[in-house]
């Protein structure tokens, strides 16, 4: 039985129908990957505070024929990261051609985003975000970036948008503790997934709030809590990660909403310059534009000595 790549989305799909032991193993197996691969069922079961029993029922219920197929898959799963960190090696080696092959890379990823957009989720996450009372980001770690993007222009089109920042895991669900359905959630996770962006979603899920994920696939475990999912790959490039997809996806998120409520957002953009210009004119941090010759006069540099 050939599952490779089914794996995740197999969980993903019939989480909400799980009960609450499998739902410990699901959410262990998205952290855990890398462990879980070696693990005996008696140990997940331990690990999950479940019965080794109920991991092999676990994996007969995803389809496998038993533990040991289910534990394969995950094996599979290691294996692809492996090849990763080899692709990692094989670009140092030929670093004279880093900036070219990193451009390359963002391009190919670019048109791989454009192939997966489905317009029509698209168009639901404008329209959940323009009616939502309440409008709450988060990204974490390496998605912080696009989820900060997110949150910096939605602020200027609307006033009710908060940037849940996780720099204290413990406050993420306290900042979130008052949605209900009348609020919408932004989910912004790419791999390494954060465990705590998904247990905000699985929150905000459970209060009947509209759940937007930005995420690399629909094989991601956002998928288990979100009601909209909007895909764009990203692709490790040495040791960071390109964002270019993502940041792009982010940006024609903000032109949708911008769209859908003009009006509002110029009046709201409007009336932010307008209180600039009366009350912050002495520390405005725009840069207006000059002669730049004349303003530096600095040696040229010989790059070659």
């Amino acid at each position: 039985m050939d599952n490779s790549g089914d794996l995740f989305r197999r969980i993903n799909e019939n989480f909400a129908l799980l009960s609450k032991g499998r739902k410990s193993i699901a959410r262990y197996i998205n952290k855990e990957t890398d462990k879980a691969a070696f693990m005996t069922a008696a140990e997940l079961g331990e690990a999950c505070g479940v019965s080794e029993s109920t991991v092999v029922r676990f994996a007969i219920y995803l389809g496998f024929s038993g533990y040991p197929e289910f534990q394969n898959e995950l094996s599979k799963l290691i294996r692809g990261k492996l090849v990763t960190a080899g692709r990692i090696n094989e670009s140092h080696q030929i670093k004279n051609s880093i900036i070219r092959s990193v451009f390359e890379s963002d391009v190919e990823k670019m048109n791989e985003s454009l192939g997966m957009i489905d317009e029509e989720a698209f168009v639901q996450a404008t329209k959940l975000i323009e009616k939502a009372r309440h409008i709450y980001i988060i990204g974490i770690k390496n998605s912080a970036p696009v989820a900060m993007y997110l949150s910096y222009y939605l602020k200027i089109m609307r006033p009710d948008v908060y940037y849940v920042s996780g720099a204290d895991p413990t406050d993420i669900l306290s900042s979130i503790y008052h949605i209900n359905d009348k609020d919408c959630l932004l989910g912004v996770s790419f791999p390494r997934y954060s465990i705590h962006t998904l247990r905000a979603m699985e929150y905000a899920n459970e209060r009947n709030a509209g759940i937007i994920a930005l995420t690399d696939s629909k094989d991601s475990p956002c998928r288990m809590y979100s009601h909209i999912l909007l895909c764009a790959r990203t692709e490790e490039v040495s040791i960071a990660q390109s964002l270019a997809a993502p940041m792009t996806l982010a940006t024609s998120l903000i032109a949708g909403v911008f769209a859908e409520n003009r009006d509002l957002a110029m009046r709201n953009i409007s009336g932010i310059e307008e209180v600039y210009a009366e009350y912050d004119t002495e520390s405005r941090d725009d840069l207006e534009l000059v002669n730049t010759k004349q303003m530096y006069n600095y040696p040229e540099i010989n790059f070659n000595a």
